[in-house]
């Protein structure tokens, strides 16, 4: 085993912050009516339809992409 002192922070190695990222792309391109509708002031939608669209972005991300979270980490 060898260990590997990282910096402090450094976002390329935090497999999260990939996930969110992921996410976050996810819901801007399936759900840019919410961003829009948020954007204008007006009530996007209801607290139900914000839970199945998060619900929605998470479930998409899938093992092949989250191989690649590790992979592009340098975990792989």
């Amino acid at each position: 085993m060898k260990i590997e002192y990282l910096p402090a922070y450094l976002s390329d190695f935090n497999l999260i912050e990939q996930a969110f990222s992921f996410i976050k792309s996810y819901v801007h391109h399936y759900y840019a009516h919410f961003a829009h509708s948020n954007a204008m002031g007006t009530d996007p939608t209801d607290a139900v339809e914000v839970y199945e669209m998060l619900f929605d972005a998470v479930y998409s991300i899938m093992a092949e992409q989250a191989r690649k979270f590790y992979h592009h980490s340098g975990y792989l």
